[in-house]
């Protein structure tokens, strides 16, 4: 007779955990969550492609390619220690994700590297008896953003450069901060294989901040005055400007301001404003990201 393994216990890698379900591990009841099969997870998601015909010619004319959101199936085999746990953990399958009106965090735990990506139940779960203290099990879920991202949220965080050194006007790329300029650069850093969008949240008190990609010299710039306690909340990738994150402030966003990501490999920004304050912030958080 094989003995129990403990609750808590990893079966193999990958672990597939979300909403207080874990595959590939034993649940507190002594449950062994076997998963065999996976789709969606290690691939890429598919591509949208959408070509137009070109009339009474060959060929068609080009349009970019899109990334279709990532379904991800896990089908498997659990296997319980009597009936009793089994038909408890039958229920608790069917309960996962059942809250359809939120996304939720599936992460996955590999040998090299620990991911996640924000799901949803997209079909119905799927149980098939076995024997006695065994069935077979099927969940299928959707990320509208098909990008994998790291389960770490990074952050880094600059004040102003100081009055000792810093940036000078005006600039040229690439910026050479020099020995002495102290505050206002950050090097941010992406160990995915894809850019991401970096959140920048910017504290006050600040007047008319700017936060500039030092490789490439597009921008981020906004008019407005922030006062103590006051953060300019910018997400890059939902091209929004918030208020302490609830009141737009997209208008305050200057023209020649550009949308610019954190690229594989990583990237330098200078901050600067139009006066030095010791208190000012700037903060990035953001998540290294995986097709």
């Amino acid at each position: 007779m094989t003995a129990m393994r403990a609750p808590g216990t990893v079966l193999q890698q990958p672990v597939f955990t979300v909403d207080g379900w874990a595959g590939n591990t034993v649940d507190a009841e002594g449950v062994e969550w076997w998963v065999t099969k996976e789709e969606g997870w290690a691939s890429s998601p598919a591509v949208r492609l959408t070509l137009t015909d070109r009339p009474e010619r060959d060929g068609a004319f080009d349009a970019p390619s899109y990334r279709s959101p990532r379904v991800i199936t896990l089908e498997g085999t659990a296997v319980a220690p009597d009936r009793i746990s089994k038909e408890r953990a039958k229920d608790r399958l069917a309960a996962v994700l059942n809250d359809g009106s939120r996304l939720f965090p599936l992460v996955v735990t590999e040998p090299h590297v620990v991911r996640r990506a924000m799901v949803r139940l997209s079909g119905e779960s799927k149980i098939l008896d076995k024997k006695a203290g065994a069935f077979e099990f099927s969940v299928q879920v959707t990320a509208p953003d098909p990008l994998r991202y790291s389960a770490e949220l990074r952050v880094a965080t600059c004040p102003l450069p100081s009055a000792a050194g810093g940036l000078k006007f005006p600039l040229t790329f690439p910026l050479d901060f020099g020995t002495g300029a102290t505050g206002g650069r950050l090097s941010l850093e992406n160990t995915g294989t894809v850019a991401a969008w970096p959140t920048w949240k910017i504290g006050g008190p600040c007047a008319d901040p700017v936060i500039i990609n030092t490789q490439t010299g597009e921008e981020l710039a906004f008019q407005i005055q922030l006062a103590a306690g006051e953060v300019l909340v910018v997400d890059t990738d939902a091209r929004t400007v918030l208020l302490q994150g609830l009141a737009s402030r997209r208008s305050v966003m200057l023209p020649h301001s550009r949308w610019f990501p954190l690229g594989r490999g990583g990237i330098d920004i200078a901050f600067r404003a139009a006066a030095y304050d010791p208190a000012t912030r700037l903060t990035a958080e953001w998540r290294d990201a995986w097709s």
